[in-house]
């Protein structure tokens, strides 16, 4: 009898549409198929987060170029803000919540905005021990790549809704005047 409802589930599960949500689930639009990451606001020439992006989009598929008469995915700055959660007996902070976010626009090649700046967040905890600071630290650094990491998949998920808006016609003539 339990066997028959673990299997009455399964086939419960399979015939009502669920399905887990994965990156290889969808595809980018084709308008994307061809596209330049950049991020104006960095001193870097290959930002970090530039990079974990052209490689999230590599991975569906998509050219990335650095150069040419496409649509760009422009990364508007990046920051991360550490919180304090909760203090320890000796009033120090004992747990942080690091806030990640980040501003990507899409512009055709011309310039012309095609989807406006949306914000990315990403929000992860951590608890800190004043005794292990070496691991701390790495810990941190290791959230933040992982933040980028989630942030960057949240971008391409909007991108894989992504509809691009029609051209601009030209604006109607008006008919000769008659002398």
């Amino acid at each position: 009898m339990k066997r028959l409802a673990i299997v009455a589930l399964c086939i419960g599960l399979v015939g009502c549409g669920f399905h887990l949500r994965t990156a290889q689930e969808f595809t980018l639009p084709p308008s994307l198929a061809v596209v330049r990451v950049a991020m104006p606001t960095s001193s870097l020439k290959y930002p970090e987060f530039a990079l974990i992006v052209r490689r999230a989009l590599l991975e569906r598929g998509v050219e990335v170029v650095d150069k040419g008469n496409v649509p760009a995915i422009v990364l508007s700055g990046e920051t991360l803000t550490p919180l304090i959660v909760s203090v320890n007996n000796n009033g120090g902070a004992s747990a942080y919540l690091l806030n990640y976010a980040t501003t990507f626009s899409v512009q055709g090649p011309g310039g012309r905005v095609l989807l406006a700046p949306t914000v990315v967040r990403v929000q992860r905890e951590y608890t800190f021990d004043a005794l292990n600071i070496l691991a701390m630290a790495r810990e941190q650094a290791y959230l933040q790549k992982r933040m980028r990491i989630a942030a960057a998949r949240q971008i391409i998920w909007r991108l894989a809704s992504f509809k691009s808006p029609p051209p601009k016609s030209p604006p109607p003539k008006s008919p000769p005047h008659a002398p």
